[in-house]
């Protein structure tokens, strides 16, 4: 009978014994949790890192292929009409169904905004003495640019491969311009502390070595 009962004891857990079992259970779900919301955490960071880098991408492309196409009115003359770190204006060899090069403009705004605006020739205006007095169509606005004053999102360099300072160019810095950087600063999304994405691109300017004929 004596044996039979402490066979029985041996056979339950005491208190204790239940205690720490509890102790090490939660120990192992709190090491479980973590790692679940870590590889949670991670595979949002990833997510919002590739959002970031597919707008950068975008505004990347469209922003190049629009300066790739900047072009002459008239032999000796440049391209641009301004340029400056973030803001740049040019006439451009681009869906001229108007008949004549549109007048394009590149620039952020005081909200830090990326905003390609364009003109096409007013009506009757013929080359080389085109005029563009209507008004600007939006093209497209990048909303998730942060770039602050640096570094700066238009950077010109002359045929040489020197950069053009000097904040907003004179008239014989953009007569030499012969390739533009282009640097994108983009954080689409903000809800994780992500940093943002950096893109750089130059762009060689093919249409500066034409003269078109003028008149």
């Amino acid at each position: 009978m004596h044996a039979l009962l402490r066979r029985n004891e041996r056979g339950q857990a005491s208190l204790p014994e239940m205690m720490v079992t509890v102790l090490l259970l939660g120990v192992v779900m709190t090491f479980v949790y973590k790692a679940v919301d870590s590889t949670q955490f991670a595979i949002s960071g990833e997510s919002a890192r590739l959002a970031n880098l597919d707008e950068a991408r975008t505004l990347m492309a469209v922003t190049t292929k629009d300066l790739r196409t900047a072009t002459r009115l008239v032999p000796g003359t440049s391209p641009f009409v301004a340029a400056s770190d973030n803001d740049v204006t040019f006439y451009a060899n681009l869906n001229n169904t108007s008949g004549g090069p549109r007048k394009i403009r590149i620039y952020v705004d005081s909200t830090s905004q990326l905003i390609a605006q364009a003109w096409t020739p007013d009506s009757g205006s013929v080359s080389p003495n085109y005029t563009y007095t209507g008004a600007a169509v939006p093209r497209y606005v990048g909303r998730f640019v942060t770039n602050s004053t640096s570094p700066a999102i238009f950077t010109y360099y002359d045929r040489n491969g020197t950069p053009l300072l000097g904040g907003t160019l004179s008239a014989a810095n953009l007569l030499a311009i012969y390739s533009v950087k282009v640097t994108l600063v983009v954080r689409k999304q903000t809800t994780l502390p992500l940093r943002p994405i950096t893109l750089v691109n130059q762009v060689r300017l093919p249409n500066v070595d034409y003269q078109p004929p003028s008149g």
